[in-house]
């Protein structure tokens, strides 16, 4: 599964829209971002979810109302509510907060 790109237009209508919904924040220089996009996408799409992804370079007004830990760093938005957000790149702990927030 691709993961769709949102921008500061974009990402609010699919937060509000979509009941549960997560977003990879990331920076087209971040190298870490780009190694884990792939395990992300896939990861999400065994786990059920949709993923979206976001760059926070491009799209300032996203960093103005959350606050992220590093990059990249992946949000849960619940009926348009942020939940959790956490800033991984191993495949396990990416799992394991998939797991928790449908939980």
């Amino acid at each position: 599964m691709n993961m769709t790109e949102l921008s500061d237009d974009t990402i609010f209508e699919i937060i509000e829209k979509e009941p549960m919904v997560f977003v990879d924040f990331y920076a087209s220089w971040c190298g870490a971002c780009r190694v884990a996009a792939p395990m992300f996408s896939r990861v999400a799409e065994e786990e059920g979810v949709k993923i979206y992804k976001i760059d926070v370079e491009k799209n300032p007004k996203i960093k103005e109302l959350i606050e992220l830990p590093g990059l990249p760093s992946v949000g849960c938005f619940k009926n348009g509510e942020p939940q959790d957000l956490v800033n991984v790149t191993k495949e396990e702990a990416f799992r394991q907060f998939i797991q928790s927030m449908k939980a």
